[in-house]
């Protein structure tokens, strides 16, 4: 999951979240106020994020992959619901 800006970011955690024991893990990897800072570093954070990505069971998330050039009309067609997509991966 991932957000940007100052919007309210919603997730439901109802249904399979408590039964199959899922975990949810954060990492911020962007600016952090200083006084909430402590121990880690961006570096550190954008590390970690890395890491975490590096989980093969996340490759089940993506429904589909375009190249770059084509990101105009395959972000008309996502938010139009004519491509349906959990997790639309974009080649750079």
């Amino acid at each position: 999951m991932s957000w940007f800006g100052d919007r309210e970011v919603t997730l439901p955690l109802g249904e399979a979240f408590h039964s199959r024991r899922l975990v949810l893990r954060s990492s911020q990897v962007g600016a952090v106020a200083p006084s909430r800072r402590g121990r880690h570093t961006r570096r550190s954070r954008l590390e970690l994020a890395l890491h975490l990505l590096c989980d093969d069971a996340l490759d089940r998330l993506i429904s589909g992959e375009s190249p770059f050039e084509t990101l105009p009309e395959v972000m008309n067609n996502l938010s139009s619901g004519a491509l349906p997509a959990l997790c639309h991966r974009i080649r750079y």
